[in-house]
């Protein structure tokens, strides 16, 4: 009887646990159709059995065809991480090393660059090729029917940088890798995935189908995006898809097959263990985890795979980017799971970009410029330009209008912008990057604003948004930044803290001399400590708070007060005894600011919702 009672309570639990998050994400679902902002399939399963399974919107919205569960969905660049367990497949089997060059395996490949670029950097997107898109891509886009037919886009093209030397998201460097399975197979790459990857994972809905082809039950994508800026409503995308997909990206599944493809990843049927771990993790010898976010987009596509294991959850849409991004975030939440270790591509939109890819932690000098953190990054392979990175701006990356103009940022809609008083605000252009490289990671496709001028040699300010899929670190005493994978650990009230984002800026919870208040963590922001004004007059000041000085926003011009507290702030652990408080009129949180930081490693974890603060 007691065996019985145990059981029995704990598949209660068991069910209270996988109901939870499938409730959070049919809500998040609801919210999204209501705004017209997706349509598609969401698949939650656990250790492979469904917890959810949901299809909404239209398969084919020109014949009434509504999504089912098992539509067919494009998969953008998720046909990458294909082509990389054949790439593993292979290296297992002995019939190449990832350290051999295009060359050995492609003899007669049309430029010298092939003697020195390696598998490894084709895979890590370190070789330089390139991208595959552009006016050669439109002009014959509707002939590319095999992955020889993709080599004139990009093989006569000077290297974007020298091999091993840098590191840019590259379509051309899988159409090469796909390439080089078929020498060494002697098949097609479409016929190699069918016999080694999805028939062994028994995935019987998924291929690279052409777009000409009869495909029942196929989703037809819908974007907004049109060749010279936002379309008034959404068109079919099928004019602007090639003939067939590639090894780089634009193959159909269902989330069942994919949930089906995760399972025999998992339980190491499509390559032994060592190979499987280096899949997810890059390395060959003493790998840790398996979790992995994969995705793809472009007009009218858009997918994502998440790997965390008992879970995997697969978003997929046929509207723009970030439609599935979107969701995924909001079911990597009620999960309660980071985004993983490893290399990570993404597909997103103004709420994350588009390709997210990076080996490990990242490491770059830091400097300050009129007490706001300044990096180096790179914007469509130029530069390096110099941006702020600051905390306190929502949205992931603004430039200035001389450098909208420099590089020549198409114009893809519009935004409103502000500070959180919520007045004078104005509207803002959307632009939209290919990339944006800051050291060895890269984020592609992606959206920024065009905001006004900034300091003298400021180009522009990237926000946290940028990095929703990793955690980032500013490290004031050493003057570094650093980004990494993975997660901070849950919070404890003390180093590890919660924060919020009701207007794009992470705000936590501090004690002011007894009293809770909220303040934002801004490290664009000079001030130790700013409140409302409103609230002076609840505080044990020592003195009437008076001017100490004038500040600036985006849309707002004001006075600073000033008045040295009689007791203590508490920020987590952290404890400041009499400090001088600032207190502005206009806004109605308070924030953290610099004189706070400063001595300070700050840790952001976007995902979760989680900074930690530790004092060297």
């Amino acid at each position: 009887m007691k065996t019985f009672i145990c059981t029995f309570a704990l598949l209660i639990a068991s069910t209270l646990i996988a109901a939870e998050p499938v409730e959070q994400i049919n809500a998040a679902i609801d919210k999204a159709v209501a705004e017209d902002r997706f349509s598609g399939v969401v698949m939650l399963a656990k250790d492979g059995t469904p917890l959810l399974s949901r299809a909404v919107g239209m398969a084919d919205p020109a014949k009434g065809i509504p999504n089912r569960p098992d539509t067919k969905f494009n998969l953008g660049s998720i046909n990458k991480f294909f082509t990389h367990v054949a790439i593993g497949q292979l290296a297992a089997a002995g019939k190449l090393s990832i350290n051999d060059t295009i060359r050995k395996h492609l003899p007669d490949y049309p430029s010298p660059v092939a003697d020195k670029i390696t598998i490894e950097q084709l895979l890590q997107h370190r070789s330089g090729l390139g991208d595959i898109f552009g006016p050669k891509f439109m002009a014959s886009h509707a002939s590319l029917r095999t992955l020889s037919d993709y080599l004139p886009l990009f093989a006569d093209k000077p290297l974007e940088f020298e091999p091993g030397s840098d590191q840019r998201y590259s379509n051309a460097g899988f159409i090469v890798l796909g390439l080089i399975i078929e020498k060494i197979s002697g098949q097609t790459y479409y016929d190699y995935v069918r016999d080694h990857i999805t028939k062994p994972a028994g995935m019987t809905d998924t291929a690279s189908y052409a777009v000409d082809e009869n495909v029942p039950n196929r989703s037809i994508g819908q974007t907004k995006r049109g060749p010279e800026g936002p379309l008034p409503e959404r068109r079919s995308n099928v004019a602007t898809l090639p003939a067939r997909g590639s090894s780089a990206g634009g193959g159909y599944s269902t989330a069942a097959d994919l949930v089906r493809f995760t399972q025999a990843l998992l339980a190491d049927k499509l390559m032994p263990k060592r190979w499987t771990d280096w899949l997810f993790t890059g390395k060959l010898d003493g790998a840790v985890g398996r979790n992995i976010g994969v995705a793809g987009g472009s007009p009218g596509v858009n997918a994502v795979l998440e790997i965390a294991p008992p879970y995997t959850l697969v978003v997929l849409s046929n509207y723009d980017p970030p439609s599935a991004e979107e969701l995924a975030r909001e079911g990597r939440k009620a999960l309660g799971i980071g985004s993983g270790n490893g290399v990570r591509k993404q597909r997103g939109g103004p709420q994350g970009p588009g390709e997210v890819m990076i080996g490990g932690r990242v490491r770059i000098p830091m400097e300050l410029t009129r007490h706001v953190p300044v990096i180096e990054a790179k914007v469509n392979g130029k530069g390096p330009f110099r941006f702020q990175v600051d905390s306190g701006f929502g949205g992931m990356v603004e430039v200035t209008p001389d450098l909208a103009k420099t590089l020549a940022l198409p114009v893809i809609g519009e935004t409103i912008g502000g500070d959180p008083s919520g007045k004078n605000q104005k509207t803002m252009r959307i632009l939209h990057a290919e990339s944006v490289d800051i050291g060895e990671v890269h984020f592609g496709q992606v959206d920024v604003a065009e905001g006004g001028p900034h300091f003298e040699g400021i180009d522009g300010v990237i926000g946290l948004q940028l990095f929703a899929s990793l955690i980032v670190t500013f490290d004031y005493p050493n003057a570094r930044f650093e980004i990494d994978g993975g997660g901070l650990p849950p919070a404890d009230g003390a180093k590890v803290l919660t924060y919020t984002t009701e207007h794009g800026v992470p705000t936590i919870e501090i004690d002011v001399a007894g009293t809770k208040m909220k303040t934002d963590i801004d490290s664009g922001s000079p001030a130790l400590v700013s409140l409302p004004l409103s609230l002076a007059k609840s505080l044990p000041l020592a003195k009437e708070p008076r001017v100490v000085g004038h500040g600036k926003t985006v849309g707002n011009e004001f006075d600073i007060y000033g008045a040295p507290l009689k007791g203590e702030a508490h920020v987590g652990a952290i404890t400041l005894t009499d400090p001088r408080l600032d207190f502005v009129e206009i806004f109605p949180v308070g924030n953290l600011g610099f004189r706070f930081l400063k001595d300070l490693v700050v840790t952001f974890d976007p995902a979760n919702h989680r900074v930690r603060f530790v004092k060297p």
